[in-house]
């Protein structure tokens, strides 16, 4: 079965999630994590993005990032090559390190911005391993102390720069209603420009008068190419056959 191709993020920030393989520990000592931070940090300088949380659990890591859409692969998968690299080879083991490739989530809007940082920085908390303020291998200190990796000024300009409303916010067990978006609002809709040209990407399609022509067809082939469109944010069922030129009727089966 074909994968489903990777979507961009409206706002260019994405929640990534490595695995280990079959679930298996990606990080044996500290020795191992401290490797990855400069990797990462190597990564970060190289692909030129900004990290606004991070945190590296035995089995998975999340990161939360900002990066241009052309270099979203790249950087993730570089990234996840030279640490494979490194644990095979001091391992003395073989095979893929990670399961499959790497998972993004598109960040489109402050609510799920702010819950997934601190969703990713209470992590050892809910897997029962560490106090948040406790675990050495998240960015949840860096936000308090010196950042090493992090670029925290987005995510402290929704407290007003105060860190003692950020920690209060990420250890309580409910979501500030913060109304206040100023420079940094990451919601707005796609235009129709934007979304064609995300079709283009993920259909790899150099023409923009293509995207009309590879919907047409058998209705099935249509519906499964459809799915793919279901995961973009920030559009609706209108503008895609606006776009697309698919019926609403052939649309509103796959989306409804």
């Amino acid at each position: 079965m074909s994968r489903l191709l990777r979507t961009f993020s409206n706002s260019k920030i994405y929640h990534i999630i490595y695995k280990g393989v079959n679930n298996q520990d990606i990080f044996y000592y500290n020795s191992d994590r401290k490797f990855f931070l400069e990797q990462l940090l190597i990564n970060k300088k190289q692909f030129n993005y900004q990290i606004y949380s991070y945190c590296l659990m035995d089995n998975h890591i999340h990161l939360l990032i900002r990066i241009e859409d052309e270099f979203l692969s790249r950087a993730m998968q570089s990234l996840a090559g030279r640490y494979a690299q490194y644990f095979n080879y001091k391992y003395e083991r073989i095979g893929p390190l990670f399961q499959n490739r790497f998972k993004s989530k598109n960040v489109e809007n402050l609510k799920y911005f702010l819950e997934v940082c601190k969703y990713i920085h209470r992590n050892p908390e809910n897997a029962k391993i560490s106090k948040t303020e406790d675990y050495n291998w998240s960015s949840y200190r860096e936000y308090i102390e010196t950042p090493k990796l992090v670029d925290k000024e987005i995510l402290l300009h929704y407290f007003d720069n105060n860190v003692d409303e950020f920690v209060k916010y990420t250890k309580s067990n409910e979501s500030n209603n913060i109304s206040d978006y100023s420079e940094f609002e990451i919601i707005r809709k796609l235009t129709d420009d934007e979304l064609k040209e995300i079709i283009m990407n993920n259909f790899k399609i150099d023409k923009d008068e293509d995207v009309i022509k590879i919907f047409k067809g058998k209705e099935e082939e249509i519906q499964k190419k459809l799915l793919i469109l279901k995961e973009i944010k920030s559009t609706n069922k209108t503008q895609i056959s606006r776009v697309t030129g698919v019926s609403q009727k052939i649309i509103k089966k796959v989306f409804d």
